[in-house]
C-alpha cells in the first residue's frame, strides 16, 4: 500500500491542494462583524433630592372669650316717689345702682334763659333743682357675655423641597466594536 501511494502522490497532491488553500482563506480574518460588548462605567450625576423644612405661615384661629357687658338700663330724674322696675334676665348679672339727690339749688353751668319765639314761655337752662326732691337715679347692669374673637396665630407645617446633588451611579454601555474575524469563525460563531 505504501508503494500506491507513493505512486500516486502527484494525484493526491493535487487533492489535497485545494482543500488546504480552502483551509488558509477560511482561516484568514477577511471578515468584519460587529461585537456588541457591554460595559460598567461610575458616572457623577445630578440628581433631585428632596428635603423637609417647617415653615411657618399665619392663619386665623377662632375662639370665645368671656366679656363683661354693662348696659345702662335708667338714667333719668325721679320726682318724689316714683318707682322703676327692671328685669334682670342673664345669669350672674351685677346691678349697681347711683343715687343723686338735688335738695338744694344745683347748676354745674352758667344760667341760661330759654324763650320760644313769642315769649310766651320762659324756662332756665340747665334746670333748677331746688327743694323739689328730685332725685337722679342712674342703673347700670354689668353681666358676662360668650364673644367669639379671630386671632391671628403662626403655624408651621411641613414642606418638601428638592435640591441637586452630585451622586456617583454605576450604569452600562453597550459598545459596538467592528472586528475582522475569519470565516471560518464567522460560520460557527452563536
Amino acid at each position: 500500500m505504501k508503494e500506491k501511494l507513493f505512486h500516486n502522490w502527484k494525484s493526491i497532491l493535487w487533492g489535497l491542494i485545494p482543500i488546504a488553500i480552502i483551509a488558509i482563506v477560511f482561516a484568514l480574518p477577511i471578515k468584519t462583524v460587529a461585537v456588541e460588548n457591554t460595559e460598567s462605567y461610575w458616572d457623577t450625576e445630578t440628581v433631585q433630592e428632596p428635603y423637609t423644612v417647617q415653615e411657618a405661615y399665619t392663619d386665623t384661629e377662632v375662639y370665645t372669650e368671656t366679656e363683661t357687658k354693662t348696659e345702662t338700663i335708667f338714667d333719668s330724674y325721679l320726682a318724689g316717689g316714683k318707682t322703676q322696675t327692671f328685669t334682670v334676665d342673664k345669669p350672674g348679672t351685677t346691678v349697681s345702682v347711683y343715687v343723686q339727690d338735688y335738695p338744694y339749688y344745683y347748676s354745674s353751668s352758667p344760667l341760661y334763659v330759654v324763650c320760644d319765639d313769642y315769649m310766651d314761655s320762659c324756662d332756665f337752662w340747665p334746670y333748677y333743682y331746688y327743694g323739689r326732691g328730685q332725685t337722679r337715679l342712674n342703673i347700670k347692669i354689668s353681666y358676662p357675655e360668650e364673644v367669639i374673637k379671630e386671632r391671628a396665630v403662626t403655624k408651621y407645617r411641613d414642606v418638601t423641597r428638592y435640591r441637586e446633588v452630585t451622586k456617583e451611579v454605576l450604569k452600562e454601555k453597550t459598545v459596538t466594536d467592528y472586528v475582522k474575524v475569519s470565516i471560518w469563525k464567522y460560520l460557527f460563531m452563536s
